[in-house]
């Protein structure tokens, strides 16, 4: 962990990841021991579109810009992440994440994860019940969506 970095901190930032929030604290503690602190320079590439995903970052410091098919679709700072679903997936990534000024991450690899999964196995139900309570979420939106789509192509 980075020495200017607190544990706390990176603990806080963690259970503020949408999959990690309702993990508890001891599991949480041990994720945190497996994040590695990067530091990338204004313009560097973070995570590639197309690359395979090998886990996710946490913003820890400074601003990057995510890019789809070359146009900028957020920006992205302190307290937000990059990739939490490619931490049980692995599939490719979806954007580009460019760093706009000088940028720490903290990385959680997707076998760091994994391992912690496997070891406590009430960990994966929590963390199953989590997710079907996004993907419930996800699917109430893209109805309503269609529905209004749907009205206004009467």
């Amino acid at each position: 962990m980075a020495d200017e970095y607190s544990m706390t901190a990176l603990l806080n930032q963690l259970r503020a990841v949408d999959l990690l929030r309702e993990l508890d604290d001891d599991v949480l503690g041990v994720l945190a021991e497996r994040v590695v602190v990067a530091d990338f320079e204004p313009g560097a590439v973070v995570v590639a579109e197309g690359d395979d995903a090998a886990g996710m970052h946490v913003i820890l410091r400074g601003t990057a810009l995510v890019e789809h098919a070359g146009r900028p679709i957020a920006v992205v700072g302190a307290g937000e992440h990059i990739g939490e679903i490619a931490l049980l997936d692995g599939q490719p990534r979806v954007a580009t994440v460019r760093a706009q000024h000088d940028l720490r991450t903290g990385f959680l690899t997707s076998s760091d994860f994994l391992d912690v999964l496997e070891d406590s196995p009430s960990v994966a139900l929590e963390l199953l019940l989590a997710m079907t309570a996004r993907f419930r979420l996800v699917e109430e939106r893209l109805a309503d969506l269609e529905a209004r789509l749907a009205d206004g192509a009467d």
